[in-house]
């Protein structure tokens, strides 16, 4: 599978781009059957980074960003901009993150388009595979109030998996107000939501945290909800870095094959800047500069896998 990917993430890196006329159309139908055994309706997961994460014991986070788009009107959706206060047209990447310390693992990724579930419902999936088909299991996972939704806490208590989430200030919790059961700045309340799953919920000042664990206290919500900014992070090296956005094929297959290879790319640099002691900004540069060269037995080496 990775020899496929070569050539294009090496261009990935040193130009920025991604064109499927770049290899033989033998190639090419080797790369989209290959793709195709990977998918699972809308979710997508490398089975390279899988084996990766599989040796270290690590945090799931799970985050989305915007990614805009014009060429692709029959898929994209219309986002609200927040810093704008506009729209644009578009979807939304949702990441699945396996923490390791400070080294990330990008290990799959769904799109939220006009014909794939809600961000939530891709979530669900997502966390279903890793857990019935991959066999992981975090320490915990890790998200922000759109994935606090009543049926991604209910499946993670159902799996015995321990979450820290945002919590939104309108919901309820045993048919009470949040601001109702914690009227002040600072505490904490145990309840059931309307799926009868108990979790316990945390207010500091104006936030709020979920968890399922009952002994957690404030200092362990904050100190673990804290590690999530490291999908932030990602999101911002895979934008800035790789050009996550940079793709312009006109198919949600190609735009899929894209973001695998740009998942990859960062995985490599990663795993480059994290056993030369460098930062992931130098190990592109030393790709850019044919420092070093990303060929099968390089991808290997870099991604432990013999």
């Amino acid at each position: 599978m990775l020899n496929i990917f070569t050539l294009f993430i090496n261009n990935i890196l040193k130009l920025g781009n991604f064109r499927i006329t770049d290899i033989s159309r033998k190639a090419r139908q080797e790369l989209l059957t290959a793709f195709e055994n990977l998918k699972r309706i809308d979710t997508v997961f490398i089975p390279e980074l899988i084996k990766l994460a599989k040796k270290y014991k690590g945090k799931l986070i799970i985050d989305s960003s915007d990614n805009p788009k014009y060429g692709l009107k029959n898929v994209c959706r219309k986002i609200k901009n927040l810093k704008t206060n506009g729209y644009h047209s578009g979807f939304k990447i949702v990441l699945f993150l396996w923490q390791v310390g400070d080294y990330r693992i990008p290990i799959g990724f769904g799109l939220w388009h006009k014909g794939s579930g809600s961000v939530c419902d891709l979530a669900l999936a997502g966390i279903s595979r890793l857990r019935n088909e991959f066999k992981l299991k975090p320490k915990i996972v890790l998200a922000d109030g759109e994935y606090c939704a009543d049926k991604i806490v209910k499946r993670l208590t159902d799996y015995g998996w321990a979450f820290v989430f945002r919590w939104k200030c309108n919901r309820k919790l045993s048919n009470q107000q949040i601001k109702l059961r914690i009227p002040r700045g600072y505490g904490s309340s145990i309840g059931k939501l309307k799926n009868r799953t108990k979790v316990k919920i945390f207010r500091r000042k104006k936030r709020y945290y979920e968890t399922n664990r009952m002994l957690f206290e404030m200092k362990d919500i904050v100190r673990l909800y804290k590690i999530r900014w490291k999908i932030e992070e990602t999101f911002r090296v895979l934008k800035s870095l790789i050009g996550i956005h940079r793709c312009q094929q006109h198919s949600i297959k190609a735009q899929e094959i894209f973001l695998w290879m740009c998942m990859v790319t960062f995985s490599c640099l990663e795993r480059m800047s994290l056993l030369f002691g460098e930062s992931i900004y130098k190990s592109r540069a030393n790709v850019i500069f044919q420092n070093v060269n990303l060929n099968p037995s390089i991808l290997k080496e870099v991604l432990a896998m013999n």
